[in-house]
């Protein structure tokens, strides 16, 4: 069990990164991954809610349950993976790519348990000595009666490394403390060099809601955490989690189908800190995934409004949405994350806190998006019922460009790349799909299959290529799955 506690720690390092998510409502759902991400002018039923409003107005479609679960991950991250797990999932290993190094595991797990020995027999009175010194030294928090677990804990990923450096240096000055001269030093140094962490984005949504016939009604919660880092001792990331309620309409002129959908949604999010689960695995204590949420939670609500058009011309669908309608805003206030979590629980929100005017200069507006979207769907007849065929090709987030170039960072064909959307998908016999792309840099497949009310859709998307020794394999990879009830 403690080399499952310390597979945890590895997946949970991340950076600080910015907590607020971009698009906080938008799921990486299976069939418009599969498609590429061209959806905008495919837009109908279930996926209307997070592409285009404007398929409000077409065939409507009730979905009872939905639950869709994704992961995005880095080759480095992989390859930890099934070095612990002793497998190679079938892919080449690229040159470069780091790997466990088992001997050093290996000591790493004996050095923990040396150290929390040490820890044990030590007098508590030359222990606190030693972390008054190193608390002082390092600036963390120290009071008085707090053990080496709590201190970890409270440290955050920011000030571990030199605490712990620290309380080295204190614990060899300390007369009689008995203390293994450059036991925590090596810890360090090989958690550094034999243990590589790497990029993980997963995330889930579960929903329920009809959208058809002039009207789009529909309820939705998502959670979703990224982490990515260098080692256990740095790990930190952000999570965030929604709950949103849409309202929309759809009207058709002619060959035009505008659509208006209204978004009140409850938005929280926090910072991941994995340092209090190397403080219980220290302390040699129960381990509570729960405690890498102990951070500050920032929450509030907001309004977002999405506005859509489809405009078909033959076999030709053109698509333009725009979310967040001149950006949305929301108004937050933070607590803790029991607090927090309780409080939801029971369908409320805390009081909580004011931001400090700190906090405050740091929040800012969720971006407007404008996407545009064009489909070739040829119109088969009969023949529609064994094969039907579509393509797509979606440009996504088009301001992304325009706030490029006023950042002096505009690299045009790199850009252009970035929110370039390709896909296509075959409809056979009504019930099965088979979907390709180009996601945004991933190339993506997927499939959907529909039996009676039960929907199964899944999708997988990597960046593949040839690494400097000649083999295929990629540097990220993801996948997306949704299990849905559907009339």
């Amino acid at each position: 069990m403690r080399r499952t506690y310390l597979v945890v720690l590895l997946i949970s390092c991340a950076v600080v990164a910015d907590a607020q998510p971009s698009d906080p409502f938008r799921p990486e759902h299976p069939i418009a991954m599969g498609r590429g991400g061209s959806f905008t002018a495919t837009a109908q039923g279930y996926n209307s809610f997070f592409s285009n409003p404007a398929g409000f107005a077409r065939g409507g479609e009730l979905t009872l349950a939905s639950v869709n679960l994704w992961a995005f991950m880095d080759r480095e991250l992989v390859d930890l993976a099934r070095d612990l797990l002793g497998s190679d999932f079938g892919l080449n290993r690229g040159a470069g790519s780091r790997s466990v190094d088992a001997d050093a595991y290996e000591s790493l797990q004996e050095d923990f348990t040396e150290l929390q020995e040490w820890i044990e027999t030590t007098d508590p009175a030359i222990i606190e000595s030693i972390l008054q010194s190193a608390a002082a030294d390092s600036g963390v928090t120290f009071e008085e009666g707090d053990d080496i677990a709590a201190i970890i804990a409270a440290a955050g990923t920011d000030d571990l490394v030199e605490f712990l450096l620290a309380f080295e240096a204190a614990a060899e000055a300390e007369p009689g403390s008995g203390y293994p001269a450059g036991l925590i030093s090596g810890i360090v140094a090989t958690i550094e060099t034999a243990l590589p962490s790497g990029y993980l984005r997963a995330g889930g949504q579960i929903g329920l809601g009809y959208a058809g016939n002039g009207i789009g009604l529909g309820l939705f919660a998502k959670a979703e955490a990224t982490v990515d880092g260098t080692t256990i001792l740095q790990a930190y990331g952000t999570a965030h989690n929604t709950i949103t309620f849409v309202g929309g309409l759809g009207l058709t002129f002619g060959s035009l189908d505008l659509g208006v959908s209204v978004r009140p949604t409850i938005l929280g999010y926090t910072r991941v800190n994995a340092a209090p689960i190397l403080s219980s695995y220290l302390a040699g204590a129960d381990i509570d995934l729960a405690t890498m949420f102990t951070n500050t939670v920032y929450y509030g609500s907001g309004l977002g409004v999405d506005i859509g058009a489809l405009l078909r011309l033959g076999p030709l669908q053109v698509g333009l949405a725009v979310r967040d309608l001149l950006g949305t805003q929301v108004a937050y206030r933070k607590s803790d994350f029991d607090t927090y979590s309780q409080a939801l629980l029971r369908g409320s929100l805390p009081i909580g806190d004011e931001l400090t005017p700190a906090e405050q200069e740091g929040i800012r507006a969720i971006p407007m998006k404008v996407n545009a979207g064009l489909q070739f769907h040829p119109d088969l007849g009969a023949l529609a019922r064994v094969i039907d065929p579509s393509v797509g090709i979606d440009l996504l987030d088009i301001i992304s460009l325009a706030r490029a170039g006023q950042e002096g960072e505009m690299d045009l064909p790199e850009q252009i790349l970035s929110v370039l959307n390709v896909g296509a998908e075959l409809r056979i016999l009504r019930f099965l799909s088979l979907r390709g792309g180009y996601y945004g840099g991933y190339l993506a497949a997927g499939f959907g299959m529909r039996l009676f009310i039960f929907d199964v859709n899944a999708a997988l998307v990597g960046d593949f290529g040839r690494d400097t020794d000649g083999s295929w394999g990629f540097s990220n990879a993801g996948g997306s799955v949704e299990l849905a009830i559907r009339l």
